[in-house]
């Protein structure tokens, strides 16, 4: 996760601090009619994610305004699990969004539990083993999954690293995509999670089953 703590300005100039984002907080949840006094900013980096103590809800500010295709896809996926009782983050069904405030894209999730409390990762497996077999509907617009898609653009932001030393990651990188193509795939394609641990819930595309 790239850390936002250095307050540098994001999408619309908005300074991605916690003062920053205090007007951001209080225009989106006003247009979504939820009340954001006493909020709880819980995390501050490539998203800044808070907690309202008059709901269980939980606000997310994305640091890169690029993500609101993202982020539609998301809230979209999240509804349609929740038609299939699949056991996933659920989004509040009276809220219209993904909201863009001060160029920055924010959404709206049912707060699980007020503790961070993580899964094992055989219940993990569980979910991972559920989610595979689903069949989702084209007009969801599941993206093929690239492993190495952010590998790539990472590299492309590198800074002060010596030309040897990014021809080398370059070059590796380059291999692993070559290797990656050459993979024999026994399973059909099917939905993924990009992202699977036992700390996170995003990052849902097509790729094939594994």
């Amino acid at each position: 996760m790239i850390s936002g703590s250095n307050g540098g300005p994001d999408g619309g100039g908005t300074e991605f601090t916690a003062e920053g984002l205090a007007p951001v907080l209080q225009e989106a949840c006003t247009t979504a009619g939820l009340d954001c006094r006493g909020a709880e900013l819980l995390r501050l980096g490539s998203n800044a994610v808070y907690r309202l103590p008059s709901l269980p809800i939980v606000v997310r500010i994305a640091r890169d305004p690029s993500l609101l295709e993202e982020m539609d896809r998301a809230v979209k996926v999240a509804r349609w699990l929740e038609a299939q009782d699949f056991p996933a983050n659920r989004v509040p069904a009276s809220v219209a969004q993904p909201l863009v405030v001060g160029g920055l894209v924010v959404t709206f999730w049912e707060s699980v539990q007020d503790s961070e409390e993580f899964a094992t990762v055989g219940e993990l497996a569980d979910l991972l083993r559920r989610l595979h077999w689903l069949e989702e509907p084209e007009s969801l617009g599941l993206p093929y999954f690239d492993p190495l898609a952010k590998l790539t653009a990472s590299l492309e932001g590198l800074d002060g690293v010596a030309g040897e030393d990014r021809e080398f990651l370059e070059q590796r990188a380059a291999k692993l995509a070559k290797d990656y193509d050459r993979l024999d795939f026994v399973l059909p394609f099917g939905m993924i999670h990009g992202d699977a641990n036992i700390g996170t819930s995003s990052a849902i595309g097509r790729d094939r089953l594994s």
